[in-house]
């Protein structure tokens, strides 16, 4: 009998749920958690499993980095202004396509993750901005408030661009599903968006974050070498008479896995710290360690939960 309850209610929450939803038709869920946490691919393999759009506002603030970086603006804190401008003028687009096939996170699992393109100023900087000296100077750029402000107008015009395109797909949904959109970042439950219907925060050890990053940077790495083998392989074929003259490629520098770890251990230092929009965990935000968790299992909570609170049965309770 108490079982029967219990299934009764779940039922009724799950209705409740739905019927709150019908009339909005949209859902927001809200991804932040520190540096290197597996944020991004986590938020875009949730967006394509519950068909929501997806932004990663962590690379705004890359894209004002670069920005920062090629106008040589070292001290950020007194060429404010002169970023300020820089941001204004230029345009940010986040364009996903979906994974053409299943393949492997480094260091979290197997699961189809969309492509993410970013643009800046209709340029394709989504391997640029990745770089180590973006990843040192970003913290930097993102402690600015005024930056901070630029930014937060961009993103919210991001997500709502996002979330009507999905509207407009889930019409044909199976599911029954909302539109929605899934954002990460370190304030995006706390200051971005504080009325999101799920907040998610998302955390790993240092050595677990460290380890992640460096298997990002070197499969980076070794896919810019074959791109650049391939482009060198295809002029030589054009022009026979240079054969055996191919340029050699500098290999880039990348960092140990020793000295990723304690940037990202600076990293969360200053994000916890900064007087404008701090990283911390909102009140009712669900907290899931994912050091131990395969890609798949976060991923599948994270929809599930979201499922729950649409008023829609979860899809992976075996979990």
């Amino acid at each position: 009998m108490l079982a029967s309850g219990l299934r009764i209610s779940k039922a009724t929450k799950l209705y409740t749920n739905r019927c709150q939803l019908q009339s909005r038709r949209q859902f927001t869920i809200a991804i932040d958690g520190p540096a290197a946490s597996g944020k991004s691919s986590t938020a875009r393999a949730v967006a394509a499993e519950l068909g929501f759009g997806y932004i990663d506002s962590g690379s705004i603030y890359r894209c004002a980095t670069l920005l920062a970086l090629r106008q040589n603006i070292a001290e950020i804190s007194k060429h404010t202004d002169q970023l300020l401008t820089l941001i204004h003028g230029s345009s940010v687009n986040i364009n996903v396509r979906p994974a053409s096939s299943t393949h492997m996170v480094p260091g979290l699992g197997r699961l189809a993750v969309p492509e993410v393109q970013v643009l800046l100023n209709g340029e394709d900087v989504s391997r640029e901005i990745r770089k180590p000296e973006v990843n040192r100077m970003v913290a930097k750029v993102a402690s600015e408030s005024k930056v901070r402000d630029a930014v937060l107008g961009i993103q919210r015009n991001l997500a709502a661009g996002a979330q009507s395109q999905s509207i407009k797909r889930q019409t044909e949904s199976t599911e029954g599903l909302p539109g929605g959109v899934v954002m990460d970042g370190r304030d995006i439950g706390t200051t971005i968006f504080p009325n999101a219907e799920l907040k998610i925060y998302l955390d790993a050890s240092a050595m677990a974050r460290a380890i992640r990053r460096w298997d990002e940077m070197n499969n980076q790495l070794k896919e810019s070498k074959q791109q650049q083998q391939q482009s060198a392989a295809e002029a030589t074929a054009k022009n026979a008479d240079n054969a055996g003259t191919l340029p050699q490629q500098q290999d880039e520098a990348y960092p140990s896995v020793e000295e990723i770890a304690r940037e990202l251990e600076a990293r969360d230092y200053a994000d916890i710290n900064r007087e404008h929009s701090p990283l911390r965990i909102a009140s009712d935000a669900v907290v899931i360690d994912n050091t131990n968790l395969t890609f798949e299992q976060q991923v599948y909570t994270i929809a599930d939960l979201a499922r729950e609170r649409m008023g829609i049965q979860p899809k992976h309770a075996d979990l």
